[in-house]
């Protein structure tokens, strides 16, 4: 297996990730948003463990450290935008350990009752998700750069143009019970 092949299975692993993470820190957090608080718990302690058993949420976690690792012992550091690109996903990847476990294992101790506390832990998991999201796209352009900066670039601002206009469009025919 060359050091190119290698790199696309990471990144294209990564890029199945930030799907994830994108959907999550998006759509999932809206709804998250509008729960009451106790409604709020009973979701994440219903969705954290499901994710954490989905065959398809694991391994898109767990495989890219395997690879990176791999990856990082046959070839080294010598690819730089890719090098750069598994760090800022490292990065990523520790917001949830530092930011969004502790409000897991709050919101899972059933004492912790309280509709304050409950609204606190759900706003520190919305930024975790979305600090978390953001910076693993990121990470995926950074990586992406290491095949040709030039059509990362051009690629990115195409998909720039082309969302924003479909944004809006969706935003004009979603009939108002249920715009956000």
């Amino acid at each position: 297996m060359t050091e190119t092949t290698i790199e696309a299975i990471i990144l294209t692993i990564n890029a199945l990730g930030a799907g994830i993470l994108l959907f999550v820190s998006g759509v999932e957090q809206k709804i998250m948003d509008k729960l009451e608080p106790l409604e709020f718990k009973k979701h994440l302690n219903m969705l954290n463990p499901a994710a954490m058993r989905d065959p398809f949420a694991v391994s898109i976690a767990t495989i890219p450290i395997l690879v990176v690792i791999f990856y990082l012992v046959k070839y080294g550091f010598h690819q730089w935008w890719f090098v750069a690109g598994i760090i800022l996903w490292m990065i990523g990847a520790s917001i949830t350990k530092v930011t969004n476990m502790p409000v897991y294992i709050w919101v899972a101790d059933p004492k912790n009752t309280d509709p304050e506390e409950l609204k606190k832990q759900r706003r520190k998991l919305a930024l975790g998700n979305h600090w978390r999201a953001w910076i693993t796209l990121l990470s995926i352009v950074v990586m992406s750069c290491q095949f040709s900066v030039k059509w990362t670039l051009i690629s990115v601002a195409s998909l720039v143009i082309i969302t924003y206009p479909a944004l809006w469009l969706s935003e004009k025919y979603i009939p108002n019970g249920t715009k956000h």
